[in-house]
């Protein structure tokens, strides 16, 4: 929870400055561009997250990276004031927060659809529909498939779930026969 808190902190700031320069959603970009280097190449990351190499080699490290990426200044300031706070770990977390600024001022909404079978195109967009006149948003779903479920669905949008799923009803059914 510490760690959400602290990364809306950073997200917030650099969503700031990008909404004053207009380039808001270029700083996202490179926000994931960073993260997905870090996932792919775990030394680096290792290198730069673990305090265990001296700052003034880490910031080395970074400043060859953010050259080598084409980072902006702004991103580049916010990575090197994680690096001398020890918080590099926490840029997923920025990502993320900084991924819901970009969508609140940009009306969108996303959550996670979980479905026990592949959902057909049109099924999709139907349920997308409908949760966009329910959230007066634009709806942007990560579908996942989870088999566990039996059949229906179960949807999370910003911590709100919606279960329709087998699964849950059995374990309703299940609850209330145990009661009486």
């Amino acid at each position: 929870m510490i760690r959400q808190s602290i990364a809306k902190r950073y997200a917030k700031g650099l969503f700031g400055v990008g909404e004053k320069d207009g380039n808001y959603r270029s700083y996202l970009k490179e926000i994931e561009a960073i993260v997905t280097l870090f996932e792919k190449e775990e030394r680096l990351k290792k290198a730069l997250m673990l305090p265990f190499l001296e700052i003034g080699k880490r910031k080395e490290i970074l400043s060859d990276v953010v050259k080598s990426i084409g980072l902006s200044l702004p991103l580049a300031n916010v990575l090197t004031m994680l690096l001398e706070k020890n918080r590099m770990a926490y840029l997923p977390f920025i990502k993320e927060a900084y991924e819901e600024l970009t969508d609140e001022k940009e009306g969108r909404i996303r959550g996670t659809l979980w479905t026990a079978f592949p959902l057909e195109e049109a099924l999709r967009a139907r349920i997308a529909d409908a949760l966009k006149q329910w959230m007066k948003r634009e709806v942007v779903l990560n579908i996942i498939e989870d088999r566990s479920l039996i059949g229906g669905i179960k949807i999370n949008m910003r911590g709100t779930i919606i279960d329709g799923s087998i699964k849950r009803q059995l374990e309703t059914l299940k609850e209330n026969i145990l009661k009486e």
